[in-house]
Formats: C-alpha cells, structure tokens, sequence
C-alpha cells in the first residue's frame, strides 16, 4: 500500500548584467544538516538599492544571525508559528543591536529584506520593504488563483530599529502551490515573462531555467535574482501486516439447518413427477379430483333451479290498478321519475363543470408558476454572478490587482442591466448591490478631497496670471520665481515667513529649477545658469558648458550631476559639478521610443522619470526606456504640469492641471490618491518633503500645502 508525502522543491533565479554596483541583491537559505529527517528550510531575500558599506555590515549581520538560528529551526519540536517566532526574535535582537551601535544612520526605504520558513505544509513570512512576489494557489477544478502574499503583511511608514520585523504571517501550502519570491524589477516584467503560465505548467528547475534565459536574451542592464518554492505530492510505500485467516466457528444448528435446505430444494425439483394431475377427473381449485359422477349431480342443481323459478311465478300477484285512466293519470303524475335531467345526474354534470374549470385554472397557474420559478432562477443567478464578481474585485483591490478589480466592476455594471425591480426584494437587492459596487467604484478612484488646503503664499489680486512658475523645496525651504515681481520668492513652510531676492529683467524669464547640492539652481532661456544663495540673498551665474542642448524645459540634480530635458533635440543631457559650476554635457538616453518633444518635468531617484503635456509617464533606467506603466485611474490622465519624487520616499507626484487635481502614485505604479479640492484652480508646479511627508504645489499665483499620502 502506498502513500503521499508532501515535501518542497526550490529553484534560484540569478541574473547579473548591471553595468555599475547600484544595489545588493541576494537569497541565501539554510537547510537542517540532519540526512534522516528533512528539517524546516529558511530563505533570507534581500534588495537593498546602495552600495555603501553599512549595508554590507547589515547584511552580515543578518546572515550570522540566521546561521546561528539554524539550530533553533530545527531543535524547537513546536508549532511552525512558534517556532518561526523564536528565530525572528533572534534575527531582531541582532539587527537591533548592530543598528544602535552603527555610527551610520541606514536609509529604510532602500531596504527591503524579507525571511521565510518552509516546514511540512506550512509557510511562515515575514519582512520589510516591498520585493516582487506572485503567490499561485491551486484550486479543486484545476486552476491558479493569483495572490500578493507579502502585501499581507502589516508595515510601518517607518521600520522600528528596536523591532525590525513586527508583523508574521503563517499559512498552509498545499500540494499544487507556487510561490515565486524576488527582486523588485520583475514586477516590470511580470507579463512579459509570462509568470503565471510558467509557474502553473512546468516544474520549477524549468520554469526558473526558463524565465532566467528571457531575462538574459532582454538584455536589461541591472540585476535579477528570485526563488521558485513549490510544493509537490512524492509517493511513500508503507509495508502493511498480513493478518492470518481466521475461521469461523460453526453454529450448533447449522448442519441441521443444510440439511434441511437440501429437503426443500429436493421436493421443488421431484413434486411434478411424484404427484401428476389425474387423468381419470377433472380437479377443482384446490388441485383434488372430482371424480366420475360429477355431471349427474350438475344436471340435478340445475333442474331444482328451474321448478323453484316455475314456483315463484305462479304465486306472482297481478297489478292492483287495471283502469286505463286511472294509468294515464299516474304517468302524467311521475313527478320527474321518467325525465332524462335527473337530480343525480345534474349534480353529476355540475362537479364534472367545476372539475373541468379547476383544472383549467390549475393549468394556468401551474404554467405562470413555472414561468415565474424560471425567471426567478435567471435572476438569482445573475444576482450570484453580479455578487461574485464584486467579492472578488474587493479581494482583487486588498492586493492592489487595481486594473483586474477594474474588469470585474465593469462586468458587474454590464450585469446588473439584466436585474429587473419587478418585486420590492428585487428592488431593494439591487439597491444593495448597486451601493456596493459604486463604493468599490470610489475606492478605485482613490479620491481623497481637501476642502481648504493650506495657503502658504499668495500674489495680489490683480497679479497676472501664471506669473508663479517652477517649485523647488532645499534645505527645509520652499522656493518658487515670480516673475512680474522679478524676484526669487523663499517660503518657510512652518512659519509662512516669506522672503524675496531680486532678479534682472533678464534673469526673471526663469523656465526651469532644482534644488542643487548647496544652492538652489535656476536656468533662463538665454541658456544662463543661476545660483542663488538664500544666506546671502543673492543671485550669481554660475558656469555651464552647454553646447549642443538648445530648447531645456525641466531640470533635475542628482548624485553630483545635473540632467536636462531638451525637447528640440529629443535628448536628456547630463552635466557633471566643475568647481562652482557644470561641465561639458553627455548625453543620457541610450535608447527611447518616446519622443521628448512635449516633456515638461522630470524627477529622479536612481530612475529618471520624465512627465508629458498629455499626462504620460516615461521612466528610464541606465539611458534606456524602461516598460513600466501606471495603473489607469478615473478620470484617465489628460495633461501635467510638472512630477515630484526623491530617493528618500516611494512616491511619484504629478499635477493635472486640466483635471484641477493632484495624482499620487507608487513607484510600482500603484495609485495611491487623487488629491481634489474645490479651491484649486490650475494645479501646475509640484515639489515635496519626505521627512515631513508634504506635498507643495503651485496653483495659479498661489502656493498650497498638502499632505503626503
């Protein structure tokens, strides 16, 4: 006899083909050293976007931390949350430690470290961060339903330093199950690589085998790295006993009863042949003969018979009236007794009408019952669709599948067109199911609506318009450049204190800005680059070896480097610090099938994000366009006006100036809110506080507060 065993099969994924050390990836597992007993398995995923030695540090601390626990995994006989809860803590206290003692402060929002536990048929996890993950779970018919699992988690805005991971999650794994885990730039690619029909048709040596030579044949400067985890039913033979026959003792009335069975089949088989019917008489029911004299004893009944009947008559009286008129008038006095339409049969013909109108109206209403129960039916199973689907776009929206939640509302609109309100429980049900899909509706447009935003600057009445332009926040100040007033505006966002620093007539046509390493940066048409000094309250100019750009229309600072966007010449330049200035200009884009001519911000992390007049975002990686796409959102984007993000925050910022709103992304190209108020008038320049996680916008000739989501 055989059995199943249920046990684990993994595949790593690794791909290195960055060109510069930009960040550290890794998955490191540790497995019981025992050969008899397969023991619980633990991963360490780890993506951390620098390479500064801090980070090295923690992550060797991490490691020996595991290490060290591989003996708790195996030696805590518990349960697996217990069990996991132990070597978590272990793992914390380490981080813990190294952190407080760390002379350099660790930037939370370039880690994300994520640890695992296999064990039997369960999965405990834990982390911090955000990496790629694609959870598939096999379902009785046959197919996968997709999850976020690391989405489960509860996270912090902020990792507690004393208390690295807070939240576990244990759950079974079944056999059938996938688990793909890894580094976050597969999100980009999760379509391309056809994740979910590898991991749910191959094993998972191929599947990784196959989505690592798709990595490599793409070519993507930068480096990958994932594990498969599948669970899988091995068979187990189990050797059972063989129990000796026992006998059954026999009853004491047993061979009695045999022989008796064998008597009675005995008589069935001979009775026609020991007792045949006589020849010599006919024989009455009960099977005896009659025998010979039987005819004369019939002829004698029947002739007795015949006098008796002969008897009776004679002794018949004759009729008591013999008058002919007395007879007539007795037959026209028959009271009925010789009509056809007896009482009896007009009763007879009365039920038989009302049977035949019964079951005329049974008929009927047996027709429009079936009726009735066939429509019913048809609108309790559109109703039970109409449900499925919002359950499931509800399911869809906690683990951030917007655009497939998406699908299903509008499925569920196209449906809820077939429900008629024939009854008032029809009605009120569709009531009910209409107020739950327009919730769902809300909850996907992710509206959040400010009544009255922060005013942090204001231009007189008669100002005109769209004399504010560019926004740039440094060193805890906000700066915008008013060019009718000819002056470089500084805000205190805490105080509202509001300096000026004049400008030229010259220097006042300002079309682009950024916050530099130690001054703030502005460009004039005239291709003049300017600091300004906010100590000094002067402005200067500043070298700037521009030659080949010609038409600049956003500018960005970052790592030592200034970067252009040139619409004339579908380029961005890249200018390294020189002394007090900017060298010679290189050129960024390596590859792009987007033309630059309507870009009118850009933003960048270690990605460069550029932002079009239609609303379109483009994100860069190295020189090279990037496939990445925000989820669409309600009402789509139309236009911007200018895009925020900092290496310090997870957000991306656009303003839409035709749509008087403000849209606030995730870098995975989630959308977190759009931010809406009746008070805006022309949403234009955008910049941002990370640590104080605010929002500052130029709306008309106005400058507004808002906080980040």
């Amino acid at each position: 006899m055989s059995s199943l065993e249920q046990q684990f099969r993994l595949a790593d994924i690794e791909v290195n083909q960055s060109t510069l050390d930009e960040k550290i990836v890794g998955i490191f597992r540790y497995e019981s050293d025992s050969r008899t007993k397969r023991g619980p398995i633990f991963l360490l995923l780890v993506e951390i976007a620098s390479t500064a030695y801090v980070y090295e540090q923690f992550l060797d601390v991490l490691n020996a931390a595991a290490e060290q626990a591989r003996h708790l995994i195996v030696g805590f006989g518990t349960d697996p949350m217990a069990r996991f809860e132990k070597v978590i803590q272990k793992i914390n206290e380490a981080a813990a430690e190294f952190i407080e003692q760390s002379p350099t402060p660790i930037t939370w929002n370039r880690v994300s470290v994520f640890a695992l536990e296999l064990s039997e048929a369960h999965l405990c996890f834990t982390g911090t961060g955000r990496l790629m993950n694609l959870f598939l779970q096999k379902q009785e018919d046959g197919s996968f339903r997709a999850f976020d699992l690391f989405g489960s988690l509860e996270q912090t805005a902020e990792p507690d330093p004393k208390k690295l991971f807070t939240s576990l999650v244990c759950g079974d794994i079944k056999p059938g199950d996938v688990l793909i885990a890894g580094t976050s730039n597969f999100d980009r690619l999760r379509g391309e690589l056809r994740l979910i029909d590898r991991l749910s048709t191959l094993p998972p040596v191929t599947a990784a085998l196959e989505i690592k030579q798709d990595v490599e044949h793409r070519d993507i400067p930068d480096d990958f790295a994932a594990v498969i985890v599948a669970s899988v039913e091995l068979p187990r033979q189990v050797v059972e006993p063989v129990l000796p026959a026992t006998k059954t003792p026999e009853k004491s009335t047993q061979s009695i009863q045999k022989l008796q069975q064998n008597q009675d089949e005995t008589e069935a088989l001979l009775a026609p042949t020991i007792t045949p019917l006589s020849k010599t008489g006919d024989a009455d029911e009960d099977g005896a003969s009659m025998g010979p004299g039987w005819k004369a004893r019939a002829f004698g009944i029947m002739r007795g018979g015949i006098e008796r009947m002969r008897e009776m008559r004679k002794r018949r009286p004759s009729p008591a009236i013999k008058d002919p008129v007395t007879l007539a008038s007795l037959r026209g006095m028959n009271a009925g007794h010789g009509s056809f339409m007896t009482r009896k049969r007009k009763l007879i013909l009365i039920g038989a009408g009302l049977l035949i109108v019964a079951a005329l109206v049974g008929t009927l209403w047996y027709r429009h019952a079936k009726q009735a129960a066939a429509e019913q039916t048809l609108w309790n199973a559109t109703y039970d669709q109409i449900v499925d689907r919002k359950n499931r776009a509800e399911a869809d929206l906690v683990y951030n599948n917007e655009a497939h939640a998406r699908g299903l509302v509008t499925e569920a609109q196209t449906l809820l067109g077939q429900l008629d309100e024939k009854t008032p429980s029809r009605k009120q049900s569709k009531e009910n199911l209409i107020r739950g899909i327009t919730d769902l509706q809300t909850k996907l447009k992710r509206e959040t609506r400010i009544d009255h935003p922060a005013e942090l600057l204001a231009l007189p009445i008669n100002t005109p318009e769209q004399s504010l332009v560019t926004l740039s926040f440094f060193k805890d100040s906000l700066y915008t450049v008013d060019r009718n007033g000819q002056a470089v505006v500084q805000i205190n966002p805490t105080t509202k204190e509001i300096k000026r620093i004049g400008l030229s007539a010259n220097q006042s046509q300002i079309t682009a800005a950024s916050s530099g390493n130690a001054s703030l940066i502005l460009f004039a048409p005239t291709g003049t680059l300017l600091s300004v000094d906010p100590i000094a309250a002067k402005v200067t100019s500043i070298s700037f070896a521009i030659n080949k750009a010609t038409d600049i229309k956003a500018l960005a600072y970052y790592n030592k480097r200034l970067y252009a966007i040139d619409t004339t010449q579908n380029m961005i330049w890249r200018y390294p610090s020189s002394g007090g200035g900017f060298g010679p200009e290189g050129a960024y884009l390596k590859q792009t099938n987007t033309t630059l001519a309507d870009g009118v911000g850009l933003a960048i992390d270690s990605n460069v994000y550029v932002a079009f007049k239609n609303g379109k975002i483009v994100r860069y990686l190295s020189g090279v366009e990037e496939v990445w796409t925000p989820n669409a959102i309600d009402a789509p984007l139309q236009s911007a006006g200018s895009i925020w993000t900092t290496p310090d925050t997870d957000r991306i910022v656009i303003t839409d100036p035709l749509g008087k709103r403000v849209i606030v992304y995730r870098k995975d190209g989630q959308l977190v809110a759009q931010i809406l108020s009746g008070d805006f008038k022309n949403p234009t320049a955008v910049s941002g506080d990370a640590v104080a996680k605010k929002i500052y916008v130029v709306d008309g000739n106005r400058v507004l507060a808002l906080d980040l989501p």
